[in-house]
């Protein structure tokens, strides 16, 4: 029976099996079991004697530890655990001149001529040569012998054990699987462990048995999450650490000292410099570690498991650890290895009163949360608060680990971030938290209270600190500028200063998204990015919202933007990139976004991320790219879901361009319930967001019939706008959207109004789009040859532009009317063209309205020579799948039809699923060589 230390060796146990048999039959076997230190060697072998024992064999098992220091001790102590007929076996001492390894071998022949032999030796390293000799001699005995001979060493690199290790079936022993570990864990150590936690185990361990003892030890009963499970520095010692650690020279055990402080891929020389040693005694330190089986046979230095690392850093004293890290953070930073690496050591090694650390530190955690690993950003930012720092450092150090902590918590954050302002005298750092929390408080819908702090902080700080004045009067103006109106009825200058001219304050777009941290080296407050590129970005916005100078507010945008470079605000890189977008610059808003925010698919970690990520998903949505938008805003709005910042303005604006692109995408099921999921169904109170939000539900409403709600949701959009003195139709074209639907109720007077009206708006603001769009509204409202003259002007605007969406709605219309009016053929050239765009945009509702419509219009095209199964196909589907019949890659699919790979993967999804086949290999079932497809 197997041993219960042999738990999760089922398949050596069975080769073992497999070899016993054969052994039995007559034909004698060898076995090395191999492997590092703790990887079950001995619990192997126990179990191989049972095995053996339970097979019939005669059985003896030793150790060559604590054996007599003389020749052939091992092979004596094995022969005389053997059952005899009488003492005659047993082993005596030779006479003289006798030849000892042939009498030994002798008598074990007869042992096995009488009954199978199975000899079970561990740590056989340790053998002295004679046992060897006669153990390898046995190896070589000839059938019919029913012998088998199993070792367990970590290795026999000496002769003659290495001639046995040639001869021998190798059994190398690595670390368990991980589907092994659970029961393992449960069976040697009563712990219970999930999937996440047993993945930790084998990720610290490799599956090691005996490091996995280590780890567990202790828990017994418990469920350990994945995190208890990584020992943190300075925790009391894991058992078991002599086993490799013990007899190491002073050279390997610095060296190793060093690997495990510099942590994973560490250069040779790097590790050799701070262990303080030469090339002369670094090289054989490596090669004593490797042969060991510390460190993994490979440059850069890795330890083979991360628990044998732990182990190592666990025996260096707490001083001494300190000392290793500031001095590997010296190393990094003289050799250019970047903040990031410069900064674990800096939080490592604690408190140091260097003023070189804040830099690093700082660095490492913006780059950190802008990849989404927001504990770690933050755990660098508090090691850096306990350095004595400067009182504006200080202050740049708290706002931006609140800005991490206002993601997570806000309220909290809010309410550290107003103590903090509070308390502070210097006029820089009371404005520096009284902009972070101003900030925040917008975000959170509460830009009333923004506002106030600050008012209350302008007059804390009082006239004698002008610049801290400016800095907070220009936020004043981009909080107060983000509406709703209602809440601020008297006017502001695009300056930021009060005024009573109408039509310069608010906007649809976003609050502040919480700001870039300040520099703590940067100079006063004229030069910081965060007032730069302020005043342009409110010119840019007061452009948009009067919709008369394009080329001035992208002007603007692009000053704004320049101003703040790479480290401004993210309110002025989400002003300036809004204001690019509404011209139709969409390359150049997305390289701004690239810029601020590089990583993509992180994530986020901060609310500046969610914005980055939601410009980006805006782009695409001009673009008319669904399935692009989806992809990006899915996995963003879900966690946001179960935050406590669900009612941040960000957080229910991606919801709502979420909800917008999964409606015209045909997921409507999904939309609403993120509708309801996030309370977006009900009555909406004013606030930032409330444009965006009912702009979505209307999209919703008017894709599941609901017209009359759709057209009230797109006046109440239209009444917040005006009410901002927002007429510009590129911000957000309500009245083209209800036309659309009030036309198509017979509304047409109220419908010519509405789009008329759009109209002249987009001829002052200019973009092919914006004309385009509304122009299409207009032709709705008219008919006959005027109809068909409107739709080609708006199709020949809007293919100008990048609103590919717009492009396929207005051929759909321009087809129908040119059906109607007797002109099939060219009717069927529009709905082709519209067809191909709306696919290609994930646009399924528009494909199968297009698809209707093309046979009403054309009953008498290739359709007809479509077998059945295939009748509910759109031609864009039966192009990809011909190409795909035929053995083209998806690839090369996108680069023959000229659409993204994306688009064809969406395609080939939805037709197999309309086909109720599961891939390409069914397709040549269902769609015969000769089916004719659209051209």
């Amino acid at each position: 029976m197997a041993s219960v230390g042999a738990t999760g060796r089922g398949s050596e146990l069975a080769r073992l099996a497999g070899l016993f048999d054969e052994a039995r039959a007559g034909r004698p076997v060898t076995v090395l079991v191999r492997g590092e230190p703790g990887a079950g060697k001995s619990a192997l072998l126990e179990a191989a004697a049972g095995l053996a024992a339970a097979a019939g064999f005669h059985v003896a098992v030793g150790d060559a530890r604590g054996l007599p220091d003389r020749p052939f001790a091992a092979a004596g102590c094995l022969l005389d655990r053997l059952p005899g007929p009488g003492d005659q076996d047993r082993a005596q001492a030779p006479a003289p001149g006798a030849d000892p390894l042939g009498e030994l071998v002798e008598r074990a022949r007869r042992q096995a001529a009488r009954a199978p032999v199975a000899l079970c030796l561990d740590d056989a390293s340790r053998l002295d040569t004679g046992s060897l000799r006669w153990l390898l001699a046995l190896s070589r005995s000839m059938p019919p012998a029913r012998l088998a001979i199993v070792l367990a060493a970590r290795d026999l690199a000496t002769a003659p054990g290495a001639e046995f290790a040639v001869a021998a079936e190798v059994l190398d022993l690595t670390g368990l699987p991980a589907d092994a570990v659970t029961p393992f864990a449960e069976t040697r150590c009563g712990v219970s462990l999930d999937a996440a936690a047993a993945r930790a185990c084998h990720e610290l361990t490799g599956g090691n048995p005996a490091l996995l003892l280590a780890l567990l030890a202790g828990r017994s009963g418990s469920a350990p999450a994945p995190d208890d499970l990584r020992p943190a520095p300075g925790a009391a010692a894991l058992p078991g650490a002599e086993r490799w650690l013990g007899g190491l020279t002073r050279p390997a055990l610095e060296l190793a000292r060093a690997v495990a402080v510099l942590g994973a891929d560490a250069e040779i020389t790097q590790a050799a410099r701070l262990a303080g040693l030469d090339v002369g005694e670094t090289l054989p330190a490596v090669d004593e570690l490797v042969g060991r089986c510390l460190l993994a046979n490979r440059t850069p230095l890795t330890f083979r498991h991360p628990l044998l690392a732990t182990m190592v850093t666990e025996r260096i004293p707490a001083g001494t650890r300190a000392a290793l890290h500031l001095r590997a953070a010296e190393l990094l930073r003289d050799g250019g290895f970047g903040a990031t690496r410069v900064a674990r050591h800096l939080v490592a090694a604690g408190p140091l009163g260097l003023s070189w650390t804040v830099e690093p530190l700082m660095t490492a955690a913006r780059r950190l949360a802008g990849e989404g690993r927001t504990e770690e950003a933050a755990q660098h930012l508090r090691g850096l608060l306990r350095e004595r720092l400067r009182p504006r450092v200080r202050a740049a150090v708290r706002c931006e680990l609140a800005r991490l902590d206002g993601f997570v918590n806000p309220d909290r954050a809010i309410r550290l971030l107003d103590a903090a302002r509070r308390e502070a005298e210097d006029p820089a750092v009371a404005t520096d938290y009284a902009l972070d929390l101003a900030a925040l408080l917008a975000g959170c819908g509460r830009p009333v209270d923004a506002v106030a702090v600050l008012d209350d902080t302008a007059d804390r700080i009082g006239p004698a600190a002008p610049g801290q004045l400016r800095r907070l009067r220009l936020h004043r103006a981009l909080v107060r500028v983000a509406g709703p109106a209602r809440l601020f009825p008297e006017r502001e200058r695009p300056d930021g200063a009060p005024a009573d001219e109408a039509g310069t304050a608010g906007a649809v777009d976003p609050p502040d998204a919480p700001e870039s941290p300040h520099s703590p080296h940067s100079p006063d407050v004229p030069d910081s990015p965060d007032t730069a590129g302020r005043p342009a970005a409110l010119r840019a916005v007061h452009a948009v919202r009067a919709g008369e100078d394009r080329a001035g507010a992208v002007r603007y945008a692009r000053e704004a933007l320049a101003a703040g470079g790479d480290g401004g605000t993210a309110t002025v890189l989400w002003y300036g990139c809004r204001t690019l977008i509404h011209a139709d610059e969409l390359t150049e808003a997305a390289t701004w976004c690239g810029r601020y925010r590089p990583v993509r698919g992180a994530r986020p970690g901060r609310w500046t991320d969610v914005a980055v990520d939601l410009l980006r998903a805006t782009v695409r949505r001009v673009r008319g790219d669904l399935p692009g938008v989806i992809e990006m805003l899915a996995p963003l709005t879900e966690p946001l879901c179960t935050e406590p910042g669900a009612s941040h303005v960000l957080a229910r604006l991606a919801v709502a361009a979420l909800i917008e692109a999964g409606a015209m995408a045909g997921d409507t099921d999904t939309a609403r319930t993120l509708l309801t999921r996030w309370g977006l169904d009900g009555e909406q109170r004013p606030r930032q967001d409330t444009v965006g939000v009912l702009a979505a539900r209307a999209v919703l409403r008017s894709r599941t019939g609901e017209v009359p709600g759709a057209v009230e949701d797109w006046y109440t959009a239209g009444r917040m706008l005006t009410e901002l003195g927002v007429r510009n139709p590129a911000v957000l074209p309500w009245r083209s959207r209800a036309a659309h639907l009030l036309a198509a109720e017979g509304e047409t007077a109220e419908a010519a109004r509405l789009a008329r009206a759009e109209l002249e708006d987009a001829h002052r603001w200019g973009t092919p789009r914006a004309v385009g769009t509304a122009l299409h509204a207009v032709a709705m409202t008219e008919t006959g040859p005027r109809r068909i003259e409107l739709l080609d002007s708006a199709v020949a605007l809007l293919g100008r532009s990048p609103a590919r969406l717009g492009v396929a709605a207005a051929r759909l219309d321009l087809g129908r009317a040119l059906g109607a009016a007797g002109r099939a053929e060219e009717a069927c050239d529009a709905f082709t063209a519209a067809s191909a765009g709306a696919e290609s945009c994930g646009a399924r509702p528009l494909a199968r309205r297009i698809a209707a419509a093309r046979r009403e219009m054309c009953p008498t095209e290739e359709r007809e020579t479509l077998p059945a199964t295939l009748t509910g196909l759109t031609p864009q589907e039966l192009r990809i799948l011909s190409l795909a019949r035929d053995g083209h890659t998806n690839r090369e699919i996108a680069g023959r039809l000229f659409v993204t790979l994306r688009t064809v993967e969406f395609h080939l999804s939805g037709a197999y699923r309309k086909l109720g086949i599961s891939g390409r290999r069914q397709l040549a079932e269902v769609m015969p060589a000769e089916s004719r497809t659209p051209a």
